[in-house]
């Protein structure tokens, strides 16, 4: 250090000072922000009527007070089977939903019972009806595959993975699949796009077939 001092200064001419040593660069206080959370999920759903809705509702109240679960139960103006998942969003797509509307409004609106006959825990302690008898959930299925279709006409890509359940409760205790009391037979009421609104328990129905007069 101390023969690399001394050529800087041999360098500097008589009566001229050295250059005044350039000051540190501030640091970047920019922060990244975060990627905002999504606030919108939007996904096809079929609906049970409001009578058999409330029926559905008191036998998860049962159910969670007959195995202890102490879970957040599912109300009934929100019971609902999921068949497809459109994604989730900081904001609505509106040309997903024009796409999304126009395939439904395509299919026949739905006409047939749904039997569950079992329950059990899925992911993230949802305790839900289930289905082991095929006949049961042959027609929902079928529909489905119907919308699926339709779906896929509109560009949109609908995923081919498909378990019937309707969720009745989230509890952190699980349960094995299990027969439950009785059979839970209900008429498929309506076919419905919802706009979850994450985070505030909210279901926006964004359309309904059939239509509501």
């Amino acid at each position: 250090m101390g023969d690399d001092q001394g050529m800087s200064d041999q360098l500097l001419l008589p009566g001229i000072e050295p250059p005044p040593k350039p000051l540190p660069r501030p640091r970047s206080k920019v922060r990244r922000s975060k990627a905002a959370a999504p606030g919108h999920s939007l996904f096809f759903a079929i609906l049970p009527a409001p009578q058999e809705a409330a029926s559905i509702a008191e036998l998860g109240e049962r159910m969670n007070s007959q195995h202890a679960l102490k879970g957040t139960l599912v109300a009934a103006h929100r019971l609902h089977v999921t068949l497809f998942d459109l994604g989730d969003y900081e904001e609505v797509p509106a040309d997903k939903v024009v796409l999304a509307s126009k395939a439904a409004a395509s299919v026949p609106p739905p006409a047939f019972d749904i039997v569950f006959e079992k329950a059990m825990s899925f992911a993230k302690g949802a305790l839900a009806l289930c289905a082991d008898d095929e006949d049961g959930v042959r027609s929902l299925k079928a529909f489905r595959q119907h919308l699926g279709e339709a779906l896929a006409d509109a560009g949109l890509k609908p995923a081919r993975s498909f378990t019937p359940h309707m969720t009745l409760a989230y509890a952190r205790r699980k349960l094995e699949r299990h027969a439950i009391e009785a059979p839970v037979r209900w008429s498929a009421g309506s076919l419905v796009l919802i706009d979850s609104h994450v985070g505030e328990g909210v279901h926006e129905v964004l359309g309904r077939w059939p239509e509501v007069a």
